[in-house]
């Protein structure tokens, strides 16, 4: 390694340590971080990607898929106050895509939880009130659940993960009905389901959790008659 790629590392790691130092770690921002985390689960990509073949350059980056500019609101204002950055965002058809890429953010959410669509988990680290259990579902929920007249509904091919979700659940009351279905397609996953049908479980959904999505919300509220 020559002196002036050694000395690029060397600034590199030292931005690195700052960016990292200056995250803030109060209770509110920790808050705030579970609901990112909720966010990423639901409709997010967070990956780290090596380069070209031989070389040890990786790329760090971040995305969010929402469907709803609410949620898309509130996803920028937690990002923004946690890590003081806006992330570049862009709309095809109806879903926006806000992206960073910046490593300490990443590494910094990795500390908490994984991503993706079959490793997806919860930040356990972070659950440590009842609070923090709630934004953590209101945000999944509000990426991934279904609303429907009668049900709310989230399904995930992460059985592990999802059947969690139903504990969560069950810790505020919430009673919910559990199922898997398996396509005759063998090149297709198992799918965990969750419906939450019961009328007094929605009502106790609303209340206490709710959604980060004007849509789902305003559904919910006209289902329930409230």
């Amino acid at each position: 390694m020559n002196n002036l790629r050694k000395s690029a590392l060397l600034r590199w790691n030292k931005k690195l340590k700052e960016d990292i130092a200056r995250i803030p770690r109060d209770k509110k921002s920790m808050l705030k971080k579970v609901a990112l985390c909720g966010f990423l689960a639901g409709d997010g990509s967070v990956q780290v990607r090596k380069g070209r073949k031989g070389d040890n350059y990786y790329h760090y980056q971040l995305d969010f898929f929402p469907d709803d500019e609410q949620m898309l609101n509130s996803y920028l204002i937690f990002i923004q106050d946690i890590y003081k950055l806006k992330p570049f965002v862009t709309k095809r058809d109806n879903v926006y895509n806000a992206r960073l890429s910046q490593k300490f953010i990443v590494l910094d959410l990795l500390r908490f939880c994984k991503f993706g669509v079959y490793k997806w988990g919860f930040p356990n680290k972070l659950f440590k009130t009842k609070i923090a259990k709630i934004l953590w579902l209101k945000a999944f929920f509000s990426a991934e659940a279904y609303v429907g007249k009668k049900v709310i509904k989230i399904q995930s091919v992460n059985i592990r993960s999802i059947k969690k979700v139903m504990k969560l659940l069950s810790e505020l009351k919430i009673k919910s009905n559990y199922y898997e279905y398996q396509s005759k397609n063998n090149k297709h996953s198992k799918v965990g389901m969750i419906f939450i049908n019961d009328r007094k479980s929605r009502v106790i959904y609303y209340n206490k959790i709710g959604f980060w999505h004007n849509r789902k919300m305003t559904c919910l509220k006209e289902s329930l008659g409230l």
